[in-house]
């Protein structure tokens, strides 16, 4: 029996897909079926942008904040387009040449990873046109594109019990990953970026806002899988995909990055253990980039986010970072619940006073999600009602009402000081949708 896993439009093709490569190499090691991967959002943005990708390109580099910039708003304007042809029921863009590409691998059966929203848009349509058994999870899953396939699996197991038709007792975790399964040179980065993932979910699971850890224990990676992963890609680019990683944790990859000469980044929460000395010596193992969970320059924001950090540590790691080399991404979170106006100036304050040691801001606006500790305790965190509006494709837009800022008023916020926030930047703006150019630029 052959097995095809899918990847989906639509969403940034600038690395292989590490939901597809693990589930790939979970389902070889542990069944006797032909599995196969597909990754059908390259191919998209091949037939779409198959002359944007040389602007990507370390020759080209001068011309990167314009290209970039123009890249992605164009990118943006076709996949609402195409995710509004969807919506009216009609086919979006390529769809017949996509859904060849699925035809001509003859599956018996074809499972979608749906690691992004977005990506539910080209499911919901192929779905109704696959004339072959059909599969679906991850996270971005819901009950429309259950309604519509033929089944869902919340993890990897239950797949695997499904295609062997049944369940086993011995299996094996204890593997590498294969990279090689797809041509490498069709993302759209100078060089390859490996996404690499060191245990199952965050360990830390307290953020209020997060759903990311629901249900799923902490559980680490084995080191010398890892490093055979890190091997067998013949690469020297390499993204830690995890929400964050303990120091101690860190110094030890950080070895193994050394011993290749690699650069990496990751995304971390900026506590006080990140010293001077242990940033110095993770910069000296190849760290080029973190991505650090800052969020707020408000201390209350940060306690009511139960975020676990302090202003005065986060100004200190950042600070530590910066003169070790490292290059600094600020996460910041704007509209809170509870965040007041005194509360949002407080965070651009900040921002502005530490700007020698930030390289670029990645600004967000705070969404209510299902799932998260806000949802499940509205009234703890001044919010007062919570509307749903179902949606054709995805689940039920939420809204809510809250004491403090409203969502309007932290748009306006946003706008009046978004020439102080971009002029900390030091790197085109554009780079927080494309974070594997970092590396690069």
């Amino acid at each position: 029996m052959k097995i095809l896993l899918v990847y989906l439009p639509f969403c940034t093709p600038v690395s292989p897909p590490y939901s597809l490569t693990n589930l790939h190499a979970f389902l070889s090691h542990n069944s006797k079926q032909e599995i196969k991967v597909l990754d059908l959002n390259i191919k998209f943005h091949q037939l779409k942008f198959k002359d944007a990708q040389q602007y990507f390109q370390l020759d080209k580099w001068g011309d990167y904040e314009k290209e970039a910039s123009k890249y992605h708003k164009l990118s943006a304007k076709v996949y609402s387009e195409n995710n509004s042809l969807i919506v009216k029921g009609e086919e979006p863009e390529y769809f017949d040449e996509l859904l060849q590409e699925i035809k001509n691998e003859k599956p018996d059966i074809v499972a979608f990873s749906l690691v992004y929203s977005s990506q539910a848009f080209y499911a919901h349509t192929l779905l109704k046109k696959l004339n072959v058994t059909t599969v679906i999870g991850g996270p971005c899953v819901n009950e429309k594109l259950i309604s519509l396939s033929d089944h869902h699996f919340k993890n990897e197991l239950e797949f695997l019990n499904f295609i062997e038709k049944k369940k086993h007792s011995e299996l094996v975790f204890d593997f590498p990953l294969d990279f090689s399964i797809y041509n490498l040179n069709e993302y759209f980065t100078p060089q390859t970026v490996i996404p690499i993932k060191t245990s199952t979910t965050c360990y830390y699971q307290q953020c209020t806002f997060c759903a990311h850890y629901a249900k799923v224990p902490y559980k680490e990676y084995p080191l010398n899988n890892i490093e055979t992963t890190i091997v067998k890609s013949g690469k020297k680019h390499f993204f830690l995909i995890d929400d964050m990683i303990p120091l101690k944790r860190l110094l030890e990859l950080g070895k193994i990055f050394r011993k290749y000469d690699a650069k990496w980044g990751c995304q971390l929460r900026p506590t006080k253990e990140f010293s001077s000395e242990a940033l110095k010596t993770l910069s000296s193992s190849g760290l080029h980039f973190v991505l650090w969970g800052v969020e707020s320059g408000c201390q209350k924001t940060l306690d009511a986010i139960k975020k676990g950090t302090n202003v005065t540590d986060i100004k200190e790691v950042l600070k530590n970072s910066h003169n070790a080399g490292i290059k600094n991404v600020v996460y910041t979170l704007f509209g809170f619940p509870g965040e007041s106006k005194e509360d949002f100036i407080e965070t651009v304050n900040f921002l502005e006073k530490n700007s020698n040691y930030i390289d670029l801001i990645s600004v967000s606006t705070f969404g209510l999600h299902k799932g998260t500790k806000i949802f499940d305790n509205p009234q703890q965190f001044g919010i007062t009602k919570i509307n749903e509006e179902a949606r054709t494709v995805l689940d039920p837009k939420i809204t809510y009402s809250v004491k403090g800022l409203s969502l309007e008023e932290v748009k306006k916020l946003k706008k009046k000081y978004s020439k102080v926030i971009n002029k900390v930047n030091k790197f085109p703006k554009t780079i927080n949708f494309f974070r594997e150019h970092m590396f690069f630029y």
